[in-house]
């Protein structure tokens, strides 16, 4: 066993929100050890989606530009019938942040370009094919074992704090005794990814195909690719449906051959939604999926661990400068993570247009109908001025 190490942070994981922290403590000058089981970055593509409020994250260390490249935005949104007729249609609208409000990702080029940027600094050492075996803590620091997986060697290090973004199926937050609350859901889906080599009509947009007997979301994604994702009916064989054969059945239910696409590979999933009881255990914090799990629908299971990221970091900082005392630490309750669960195609961001049909309408004979009653008594109002959304400690992904 190697000798202890010393470092200010910690990050267990470098996905998405372990990367992007290890950016930000090394912009802030910090001493960090980043841990991380995998050689490489893993080839599957995950999220496919992220939003402005990210990207501004991303550009506090100097990577927007550089990520947009990858990138594609400002794609409309279809919902279409069975027969592929579109009876909705929305585009995003800016909303001033100076970025567009939803991009489209390529989830391992994405993270090689914050893999790069970390090389910036000489300050955050990578131990690649190590895993965290046990944490533990004391009144000046965390203690941390890990094994390295290739060589199967142990080296002990110490952190004055942790940040834990090992995934949903967290170890360390295994290894501290947080409850992941919350279900899975019984739905199952397909998630085909594939390599584009001709264009079809309606490719270069989101589309959710509202065929009763077999649903289905299409999206284009960087750098020439796109997916596909269809749900498991009832009877249907798992197994089965990931096979070449069975994969060129749903697709060509929509036109799609050999011709226009390459299948890169097919997987089944589950859909999530769970909260860890608790985010703080200590100097140990837990981010992205191993804080909150949600289904990809509304786009921010990875949105919602890089503003973990950044809200933890710059207070990480500052307290381990002596500038803000431990307790600012505790600015982070479990109900962040549920603010984040805000519909996407339901804010501001979305406007809709062209409407085919409406999906109810009342006549012009119908006779007006009185308003019903509440179910609960109005909320009283703040007597004081309503502050805007981010001046409060929960919101916060930066420096006040």
């Amino acid at each position: 066993m190697t000798e202890e190490a010393e470092y200010d942070v910690a990050v267990i994981g470098y996905g998405p929100t372990g990367v992007t922290a290890a950016n930000l403590l090394g912009a802030l000058g910090l001493r960090v050890a980043v841990i991380e089981r995998d050689a490489e970055i893993f080839t599957r593509a995950r999220a496919i989606s992220t939003d402005e409020e990210v990207l501004r994250v991303w550009q506090r260390i100097g990577l927007a530009d550089r990520l947009k490249l990858d990138m594609l935005g400002d794609l409309p949104l279809e919902f279409v019938d069975a027969k592929g007729e579109p009876f909705l249609c929305a585009h995003p609208v800016p909303r001033g942040h100076g970025h567009p409000p939803q991009m489209f990702i390529y989830q391992p080029a994405l993270e090689e370009v914050l893999r790069e940027g970390v090389e910036r600094y000489p300050n955050v050492e990578l131990l690649l094919e190590r895993e965290c075996l046990r944490v533990v803590q004391d009144e000046g620091g965390v203690e941390l074992t890990l094994v390295h997986t290739g060589e199967d060697t142990v080296r002990r290090l110490r952190a004055r704090y942790v940040i834990a973004a090992d995934g949903g199926s967290s170890l360390t937050r295994a290894q501290l005794n947080i409850g992941y609350e919350g279900r899975t859901y019984e739905d199952r889906w397909v998630v085909i990814d594939t390599e584009m080599l001709e264009p079809w009509e309606g490719h270069d947009r989101l589309r959710f195909h509202c065929d009763p007997a077999r649903p289905a979301v299409d999206c284009p994604t960087p750098l020439g690719h796109h997916r596909w994702e269809f749900p498991i009916l009832h009877g249907e064989d798992e197994k089965e449906l990931v096979t070449d054969a069975a994969i060129w059945r749903l697709l060509s239910r929509y036109g799609i051959t050999a011709a226009n696409v390459k299948i890169l590979r097919a997987t089944v999933y589950s859909h999530h939604v769970r909260f860890a009881d608790r985010f703080r255990v200590g100097r140990v914090f837990l981010a992205g999926d191993a804080a909150h799990a949600m289904p990809p629908w509304i786009g921010q299971g990875m949105a919602a661990g890089v503003r973990d990221a950044a809200n933890l970091c710059w207070k990480l900082a500052a307290v381990l400068r002596g500038e803000l005392p431990d307790s600012v630490l505790d600015s982070r309750p479990p109900r962040r993570a549920r603010s984040s669960t805000r519909p996407a195609f339901c804010s501001p961001g979305w406007t809709a247009a062209r409407p085919r049909r409406p999906c109810c309408a009342r006549t012009a004979t119908s006779t007006p109908q009185p308003p019903r009653p509440r179910p609960y008594p109005p909320r009283p109002r703040a007597s004081s001025p309503v502050q805007p959304r981010g001046t409060n400690d929960d919101d916060h992904t930066g420096p006040p």
